[in-house]
């Protein structure tokens, strides 16, 4: 019982983390569409934990991206994976809680997500022919 609210938590944080950080990237002129190299975090409470999560994650079709679970500061022990994705499935609920599931099933959570590279938000595209833009010259006769 205490597991199954653990990852009832670990959902409820993570959808409420997602909603913000997809209007970050939103704001930031991202497109939701495109598929991305994404980094997903996990943490475990033992190291036995973590590679059993590892090895879960890989089977997923993740790339494990530490080949050794970390020891981190707080005593958990983080495995990071990478997935290429659109934004707008990283933060579908089914996907989370597929995530925040197979975490909880190996005595982990899942972290949450980034942007596995520093890639910049997709330019606006640029009208330089709108006639506003053009500059008036006020003595060119109009064209009948």
């Amino acid at each position: 019982m205490a597991t199954d609210l653990r990852e009832k938590d670990n959902l409820e944080q993570q959808l409420a983390t997602n909603s913000r950080h997809i209007q970050e990237l939103i704001d930031q002129q991202y497109s939701v569409e495109v598929t991305r190299s994404l980094l997903l975090c996990f943490s475990a409470s033992s190291e036995d934990c973590a590679r059993s999560l590892s090895k879960a994650l890989f089977a997923k079709g993740m790339r494990v991206l530490n080949r050794d679970p970390e020891q981190k500061s707080n005593g958990r022990w983080a495995i990071r994976a990478g997935v290429k994705r659109s934004l707008r499935d990283a933060v579908r609920e089914e996907f989370v809680a597929d995530l925040v599931h197979t975490a909880a099933g190996m005595n982990g959570t899942y972290d949450g997500w980034n942007l596995l590279t520093d890639e910049s938000a997709e330019e606006a595209q640029q009208h330089t022919g709108a006639p506003e833009d053009q500059p008036k010259d006020r003595d060119t006769p109009v064209a009948a």
